[in-house]
């Protein structure tokens, strides 16, 4: 179960990370189809890491002696990152609600001093909740499938900005070639 719930909070964090690097880079003046399809490539992003990370781990399976031993490193590592990473998600969920408000105060507020700092500390809280969880972990692979899994999840939001800068710059392209004499 804790598996399934760091898989879960993986798939929201792709869908933000998604949301995120597409904003403030399009011109367009209606925007709710760009950010979805800009959390849906987050999605999907995150979607494809967490296939790589249960191909790794069916690997591991497959080829350890003692699957018990295992299954309970790897839940103990799970949640003792849960114990991390679910504060973090519901500051960011609750600041997100927040926006909700029909207040430009309100929004305002909440990017500067909440959601701008909590997505500058995104990759320590990362790193910090994987290192917790698997600081505990008597088993390698445990160890290595954390490690595996933090480079892999950090490594998304880098990939997401370099597709939405190509995005931005054919646009930006488009629309000065629209405007050329």
């Amino acid at each position: 179960m804790r598996l399934f719930l760091l898989y879960g909070l993986a798939l929201l964090d792709g869908l933000l990370c998604g949301a995120r690097v597409a904003m403030g880079r399009s011109a367009v003046i209606r925007k709710r189809a760009y950010y979805l399809r800009a959390q849906i490539r987050g999605l999907v992003g995150a979607q494809i890491i967490s296939t790589m990370a249960l191909a790794a781990l069916a690997m591991v399976w497959i080829q350890t002696r003692n699957r018990a031993a295992l299954r309970t490193d790897l839940e103990t590592a799970a949640e003792r990152m849960l114990w991390i990473f679910l504060p973090y998600a519901a500051l960011v969920i609750g600041n997100i609600l927040l926006r909700l408000i029909p207040s430009t105060d309100i929004r305002s507020a909440t990017s500067v001093m909440m959601l701008g700092p909590l997505t500058a500390i995104r990759p320590l809280v990362m790193a910090t909740g994987v290192l917790y969880g698997i600081s505990a972990s008597r088993l390698w692979e445990t160890r290595t499938l954390g490690l595996l899994i933090l480079a892999l999840m950090l490594s998304l939001e880098f990939a997401l900005n370099l597709r939405a800068a190509r995005e931005q710059r054919r646009e930006i392209d488009g629309l000065a070639r629209m405007g050329a004499p």
